[in-house]
């Protein structure tokens, strides 16, 4: 499932060390001891909380300038996040909802324009000294695609959430204009790049080799449905996202084929259900996802509770938490706690910017984007799907 390096695709992200076209001079790259970028100082800058550390500016360099596209429940962590980091500026937030935006520049201490779309956005800040040169894309799911076209073809570079598309060959095309428009697009990866299921695959690895089988439970109560109602499969397209970028990480194979199935529960607000999906993969390894959002008695940690057996009978279990439990094969059981807290997103939004300035590309999120849309087709058909091989 994890390919190697590959330089087209790599491409899309970051097409060359240094600085991107648009962005005003070069900070050293991400691996040089001294990077200016990465001195984390004690004082947050306003709008900064315990737990987001201050990145200190460059000397004689601008900060970048940033759109915030979507101010819903997943803003405050990004802006808190973007806020903290001195190479940017946030200049202005755009949502169809002005009480949701002022809510966000309020909690957040921003003193920014509002705007209810980009497109109204974009010819008011194009002409004046704070003209925008990155989007970070908070919109709902479902508009992704559509807002994050918009924001390259204006000519921004793009920080997304996850997922970059609701479907393969529309993630494929953003890709491609990125590339061609040799544009900075990047994914959020907040689960599949955590530190503590990171550690989890590694414990896992120690034991021995696969095949293995992997289950993972991941159910959320959410008594508001938000963008999830609009969703033909909420719980795919919102959940089960997060375990296939999560699983690349345990199975190296590719994956081959899946079966998925998916089945709205009698509940308000129009985005309960209930799925399951089972991946194959080229080493015979299994990954059983089962998911979804119900009521609050059946939630899970929001990175899902893991279980993985091995060949020889081991068994290595995570509480989504900080607990990693191994089993061995005569009924022993070992419990380690993991050292380190959950990473959030504010790590993995500072390697994105870190990519501005030439660092290393974060996913381009096409590998769990091509079990995302095999999944939808299987659940559409009833019945198992191949899985595109090499999506880019």
């Amino acid at each position: 499932m994890a390919a190697g390096a590959d330089p087209d695709r790599d491409a899309a992200a970051v097409l060359r060390p240094g600085l991107h076209p648009g962005l005003p001079g070069p900070f050293r790259r991400p691996d040089h001891g001294a990077l200016p970028g990465h001195q984390r100082n004690r004082r947050g800058r306003p709008g900064g909380r315990p737990g987001v550390e201050a990145t200190e500016a460059v000397p004689g360099r601008c900060p970048v300038n940033v759109i915030v596209l979507g101010c819903g429940l997943i803003a405050g962590r990004w802006v808190r996040a973007l806020v903290a980091d001195a190479r940017l500026t946030v200049i202005a937030l755009v949502d169809p909802d002005p009480a949701a935006a002022r809510r966000i520049a309020q909690r957040c201490g921003l003193n920014v324009p509002l705007f209810p779309t980009l497109e109204a956005a974009v010819p008011q800040l194009t002409h004046t000294d704070a003209a925008p040169q990155v989007v970070v894309n908070l919109a709902p799911a479902d508009l992704h695609a559509a807002t994050t076209r918009a924001a390259l073809e204006y000519g921004y570079h793009v920080l997304t959430e996850k997922p970059l598309a609701l479907t393969l060959k529309e993630a494929e095309r953003l890709v491609s204009l990125a590339r061609r428009r040799t544009l900075v697009l990047s994914v959020m990866s907040n689960r599949g790049l955590d530190s503590r299921f990171l550690s989890y695959c590694q414990a896992a690895h120690a034991l021995g080799s696969g095949p293995y089988v992997a289950t993972v439970e991941m159910l959320v109560h959410l008594p508001s449905p938000g963008f999830r109602s609009r969703l033909t499969y909420p719980a795919l397209q919102d959940l089960a996202v997060h375990a296939f970028d999560q699983a690349q990480h345990l199975v190296t194979a590719r994956a081959q084929t899946i079966a998925c199935f998916e089945t709205p529960l009698p509940r308000p607000g129009g985005h309960c259900s209930i799925a399951t999906a089972h991946v194959r993969f080229a080493d015979g390894s299994l990954l059983a996802f089962r998911g979804g959002f119900s009521g609050p008695g059946m939630r899970t940690p929001a990175d899902g509770t893991w279980r993985i057996d091995l060949p020889d009978g081991h068994t290595c279990c995570w509480d989504g938490q900080q607990t990693v439990t191994t089993i061995r094969p005569c009924g022993q059981t070992t419990a380690a706690e993991l050292t380190r807290a959950s990473d959030g997103h504010a790590p993995r939004i500072t390697q994105m910017i870190d990519a501005l300035y030439g660092g290393p590309p974060p996913p381009d999120g096409l590998a769990p984007l091509a079990l995302l849309d095999a999944a939808v087709r299987s659940a559409q058909n009833s019945a198992p799907t191949d899985i595109r091989q090499d999506p880019r």
